[in-house]
């Protein structure tokens, strides 16, 4: 005669209309968890093929490579620190600045560093909307400001 409601504490058996296994619901779902996180990703890969990528990190990150550069230009600068709390020469500082810039330039860090998505492309990229949909009040400025 009628459909019974469906029991949320207990939950029903039920057969997915997708790929006909049967599963346990606490949810009124017709499809099982697998096929669920399936649609899901299809619908996240289509999403992210309408941005281009990022280009990979210039240095190859499966190596030392990286850990070894860094160690190379940290112990260069302690030692221009060094240098600089010797002499007081600010000039030694400068110059490792002045290479460490030119060498990014050259290796194209700095255009992957500065490679930066457009404000629109994030937009669409972020999936916390909360932060879009909360109120901001506007409050006064108090500071300064004492009761006589």
């Amino acid at each position: 005669m009628f459909k019974k409601p469906f029991n949320r504490k207990v939950g029903e058996d039920r057969v997915c209309k997708e790929c006909g296994d049967s599963f346990h619901a606490k949810k009124p779902i017709w499809k099982c968890i697998k096929c669920v996180n399936k649609a899901q990703r299809v619908i996240e890969e289509r999403k992210r093929a309408q941005y281009k990528k990022k280009d990979p990190y210039p240095f190859d990150t499966r190596s030392n490579e990286p850990g070894r550069r860094f160690n190379r230009i940290s112990t260069q600068l302690s030692n221009a620190w060094k240098e600089y709390n010797k002499t007081g020469d600010r000039s030694v500082i400068t110059a490792h600045y002045d290479r460490q810039l030119k060498e990014i330039q050259e290796n194209g860090i700095m255009e992957w560093i500065l490679d930066r998505r457009s404000v629109d492309a994030k937009k669409e990229n972020n999936t916390n909307v909360k932060s879009n949909n909360m109120i901001e009040k506007e409050l006064p400025d108090t500071r300064g400001w004492y009761e006589e």
